[in-house]
């Protein structure tokens, strides 16, 4: 149960990533807000994973040697992890992309609706190729039920012509590369890797991809106040708290019960949007809060689609 709480507490917080854009200066665009979140927010992620390896070397140290494994092993179980460790770091940098890229071209509710939406879906049928692990009908059922809700909370936004195709496209790649990222650290973690080592060195190889799109953005919203302000929330809360909750849910849960429990964002946001930000949703909207929220609970009480275990 602990787990699945770690995951939507992660979606409460990650939730808060809109609201806070929308205080940052006029000048910082999506991409480069994005960027910034990612650059700085994996950075000191990875800072925080090495005093945490170093400190346990340290401590190893001082206890009696364990015998190692052969060099052939050792490759067996390295290289698997680095295909992983890669490709989740490009699929955490993708979704910056893909997910600015899709609320662009068909706005802000459809975008998120696109891309929050399919992930859980994305995320099933990758876990059942990758590891053999099949969701489970009570998955299924609330998954679509948790989808129906964010639909709604979305449906004031939603009108033929402002459909893109290629935004489209962005929004679904966006969904899928969220799923491949909870995939990837379901293989690390699977392979023995602690959630902190694994979040920590994914983020940090993510943060060099991040640094380098943010060079080619206008940067100039990082030296305001209102810029530094923003940037440290999303980098510190958005980033290091909410990933190091993903990752420590996901070492217990499945990476389709990850992506279905974090619907608990577009909730955040649209509560948020309402009281500080003092947006309308209207009676569909509500219906879908219930939804998503009645969905997460369902799955958070329920029993999850992969047998869970922790990593030390």
């Amino acid at each position: 149960m602990r787990f699945k709480l770690y995951v939507i507490a992660a979606g409460i917080l990650f939730g808060t990533t809109g609201t806070a854009q929308a205080f940052a200066p006029a000048t910082a665009s999506s991409l480069s807000i994005g960027s910034a979140r990612l650059g700085f927010g994996g950075l000191l992620l990875a800072a925080v994973g090495l005093a945490v390896f170093l400190a346990k070397h340290r401590t190893a140290e001082n206890e009696p040697a364990q015998p190692s494994l052969a060099p052939l092993e050792r490759m067996k179980l390295a290289w698997p992890a680095l295909v992983a460790l890669l490709l989740g770091a490009c699929s955490v940098m993708g979704y910056q992309a893909t997910f600015f890229a899709g609320t662009r071209a068909n706005g802000v509710a459809v975008g998120t609706v696109l891309a929050i939406g399919s992930s859980p879906m994305f995320a099933g049928l990758f876990e059942w190729i990758v590891l053999k692990v099949r969701p489970t009908l009570l998955w299924l059922v609330l998954t679509l039920v948790g989808i129906g809700g964010v639909y709604l909370l979305s449906a004031t936004g939603i009108t033929p012509e402002r459909f893109d195709p290629l935004g489209v496209a962005a929004s679904l790649g966006a969904g899928a590369s969220y799923a491949a990222y909870t995939v990837c650290m379901r293989v690390l973690l699977e392979r023995g890797w602690e959630s902190l080592q694994a979040v920590s060195a994914m983020l940090g190889i993510g943060a060099i991809l991040a640094f380098g799109v943010l060079a080619s953005t206008d940067t100039s919203w990082l030296t305001q106040v209102r810029g530094i302000a923003v940037i440290s929330w999303l980098a510190v809360v958005t980033v290091v708290v909410t990933y190091i909750l993903n990752a420590r849910g996901l070492s217990g849960t499945s990476a389709a019960m990850t992506a279905t429990l974090t619907l608990a964002e577009p909730a955040t946001a649209s509560t948020l949007g309402i009281v500080i930000l003092h947006e309308s949703i209207g009676l569909p909207g509500i219906a879908g809060m219930a939804l998503v929220v009645g969905s997460v609970l369902g799955l958070g009480l329920g029993a999850s689609s992969a047998p869970a275990r922790e990593q030390a």
